[in-house]
C-alpha cells in the first residue's frame, strides 16, 4: 500500500522544532557573552529605574485562548526603524521616550540609554530586529502558544534568549520546553550567561517555579532558511 508523502510544510515544522545553537544563529553573539559580569552588573544596577510593559496586550495569539502575559513584562531597548512607525504610538505602547538612529536604521528607548554597555554590545553583536530584557516573576509560567512571526521564503525569524540572571535555590528551576513533531517535548533550563534559540512557530511555554524574578535578554533575528535545514 502506498501512503502520501509529507507536505513540504510539515517537513518544515519536524525540521525547524528544535533547540539550535549559537553557532548556527549568529557566533558573534559570544561578544555578549565574554561581557556577561559587565552587563548583569549595569543591569542590576539599574533595573529598577527600568520601564516595565507587556506592550499594553497589543499582541495576538490564536493558538490559546488566554494571553500568556500573565507574570510575564518586557523591558524594551531597541528594534529596527521603519519611517512608517508613528513615534508617539510607539512611545505610547513602550511608556517612556522613543528616539531614532537613523544611522544605525533603529528605534531605541530611554531603557537603552540607561544600558549603554548592553545596547552597545547587542548591536556590534549583530541584533538589528528587536531586542528586550524579558522578567517573568517569580512561581509565573507562559502557557503553551506559537507566535505569529512573519514569514519570509528565504529567512527564518529565530526568537534567542540570553539569561542575565537567574537565581534558583534548592530545588528551584525555570525550564523553556518545545512541543515538536518528531521528538515530543524538549527542555533547556535557564542559568547564567546560557543562550536559547528557537523557531517562534514551534508550540513553546516556560515552567517557572523560582522564588525570584527570571530575567534574560529576549531578541529576534533573521536567519537564512538554508542554514537551518
Amino acid at each position: 500500500m502506498l501512503y502520501p508523502l509529507p507536505d513540504k510544510e510539515y517537513i518544515y515544522r519536524v525540521v525547524m522544532g528544535r533547540f539550535f545553537t549559537k553557532e548556527e544563529i549568529n557566533p558573534s553573539l559570544n561578544l555578549l557573552a565574554n561581557n556577561y559580569e559587565l552587563i548583569r552588573d549595569e543591569f542590576e544596577s539599574v533595573k529598577h529605574q527600568l520601564v516595565w510593559t507587556n506592550w499594553h496586550g497589543n499582541n495576538s495569539y490564536t493558538s490559546i485562548e488566554k494571553s500568556p502575559y500573565a507574570g510575564w513584562q518586557v523591558a524594551a531597548l531597541y528594534g529596527q526603524y521603519d519611517p512608517s512607525m508613528d513615534l508617539i504610538e510607539m512611545e505610547r505602547v513602550y511608556d517612556q521616550g522613543c528616539y531614532v538612529d537613523p544611522e544605525k536604521d533603529i528605534l531605541y528607548t530611554h531603557n537603552a540609554v540607561r544600558m549603554p554597555n548592553l545596547f552597545r554590545l547587542a548591536y556590534e553583536a549583530g541584533i538589528f530586529r528587536r531586542v528586550g530584557i524579558s522578567v517573568l516573576h517569580p512561581g509565573k509560567s507562559i502557557p503553551w502558544h506559537v507566535d505569529d512571526d512573519p514569514e519570509h521564503p528565504d529567512y527564518a525569524v529565530i526568537r534567542g534568549l540570553w539569561d542575565i540572571e537567574v537565581n534558583p535555590q534548592n530545588n528551584e528551576v525555570c525550564t523553556l520546553s518545545l512541543d515538536t513533531e518528531d521528538k515530543g517535548v524538549v527542555l533547556e533550563p535557564f542559568s547564567h550567561n546560557r543562550f536559547h534559540f528557537f523557531w517562534g512557530r514551534t508550540p513553546h511555554m516556560v515552567h517557572n517555579t523560582l522564588s525570584t524574578p527570571r530575567y534574560c535578554l529576549c531578541f529576534d533575528i533573521d536567519v537564512e532558511r538554508e542554514k537551518l535545514l
